[in-house]
């Protein structure tokens, strides 16, 4: 973990917000390779819990849908998307140990990675954001493309 905090925080220090897209296009081409072995599932609420099971161990995260909504997946100004909770999750348990800010470069692998996985498994293109990080949890909100 302080390794994986220090390469970060390295590269962060030279490549500035660059460090990002890297990160982020690591994170991704790794979700695809290991999703690729996956079943593949049209319904992304599948999808989900197929990434989830993948997940476990490392990550924990739970769909989440407003009060009073029925389903998952919102739609609002032409968009549509799901919110994910991240609770468990090595990444953020990595940045405090080492005294580093949450939504930079290591959280960006985390979210290519979930986005490279759900493309793999559902070959729907999808792009993931940050929507609140915290202490005990994050959310994230899975758009559709």
């Amino acid at each position: 973990m302080k390794l994986n905090g220090l390469i970060i925080r390295s590269l962060e220090e030279i490549a500035g917000r660059g460090a990002n897209a890297v990160t982020f296009r690591a994170g991704k081409k790794f979700g695809h390779e290991i999703a690729r072995y996956f079943q593949k599932k049209d319904d992304i609420e599948e999808a989900l819990h197929e990434l989830s099971d993948l997940l476990q161990g490392q990550y924990s995260f739970e769909v989440w849908k407003p009060q009073g909504s029925g389903t998952f997946i919102i739609e609002e100004k032409g968009e549509r998307f799901i919110y994910l909770v991240f609770h468990d999750c090595i990444v953020r348990q990595t940045l405090r140990r080492n005294g580093q800010a949450q939504a930079g470069a290591l959280c960006q692998t985390l979210c290519g990675y979930v986005v490279g996985a759900i493309e793999e498994i559902t070959g729907m293109r999808v792009k993931l954001e940050i929507m609140h990080t915290g202490p005990n949890s994050c959310l994230k909100k899975l758009i559709f493309k």
